[in-house]
């Protein structure tokens, strides 16, 4: 089977699944496919870094104050993070049992610091934009999309001024260009087929302003795979590389949207 049918037909179940899960599935159940799903992008960044010392029940232990914290709001975000903070210090605090051992402590700490604040927190945004309504989500999801693919296409014909070389080399200026303007026509677009209480040229705007962001997150991820001297964060999707890969967009749009609607939309 070719990658490009592989890719499709990933893509096909990727988004039925997405669909039925986002419209149809009650909050409580969506924080927790949302949890896993996150978990498991955590669970590849781990593997990306590759710390000399960690620990996978640290981490979902992270993971899961942080679900709390978004789904029930209890603990609030801010006292969430002051405990994942203490947990993580307190594990590393007995974890370090020589001196020797500090050879490798800022970088192991930091990383575990990373999963908290570069991960989690930022991906669980969809699940507040979800709360506020499926359109919403929608309208991230197909504007990402959309501006994603009009970089992709348009960038590959006409990209001639790379602007990032070490994380994306295929990336360009007029790629960027592209994103933007494909995704405000997406805006447009997404507004009719999934109504948000937006006015037009506002969710235009919108939209725009994600496609713009969403070619800054993409290669900050990237960055991390160069580093580690791999294509994808992972393999569990045949075609599309690993749940990193696949998020990797919405870690900084999914907050960003959030706070737009919460400060402009309303």
């Amino acid at each position: 089977m070719s990658e490009f049918v592989k890719r499709t037909i990933t893509a096909f179940f990727m988004i039925i699944i997405a669909f039925v899960l986002i419209k149809f599935l009650p909050l409580i159940y969506f924080s927790v496919i949302l949890f896993l799903l996150i978990s498991g992008a955590a669970y590849e960044f781990i593997r990306l870094c590759n710390p000399e010392k960690y620990s996978y029940s640290l981490i979902f232990f992270i993971g899961f104050i942080v679900a709390l914290s978004f789904t029930f709001k209890q603990p609030d975000l801010k006292m969430a993070i002051i405990i994942v903070v203490f947990f993580i210090g307190m594990v590393f605090l007995f974890k370090e049992r020589q001196k020797r051992d500090l050879t490798t402590f800022i970088r192991d700490i930091g990383i575990h610091f990373l999963i908290v604040f570069y991960i989690y927190v930022p991906l669980y945004f969809l699940f507040e934009l979800k709360k506020i309504g499926p359109n919403y989500l929608f309208f991230l999801i197909f504007v990402i999309a959309i501006g994603d693919s009009g970089a992709y296409f348009l960038g590959s014909v006409i990209g001639k001024h790379k602007i990032y070389p070490v994380a994306s080399p295929k990336k360009s200026l007029e790629g960027v260009i592209a994103a933007i303007f494909f995704a405000s026509i997406s805006g447009w677009l997404s507004k009719l087929i999934f109504p948000v209480d937006v006015t037009l040229w506002v969710a235009i705007v919108t939209g725009g302003i994600i496609g713009f962001i969403s070619q800054v997150s993409d290669p900050v991820e990237s960055l991390f795979k160069r580093a580690a001297n791999k294509k994808d964060s992972g393999s569990i999707l045949p075609g599309h590389g690993g749940i990193l890969d696949r998020v990797d967009s919405y870690i900084f749009c999914a907050p960003i949207l959030f706070y737009i609607i919460e400060y402009f939309w309303k």
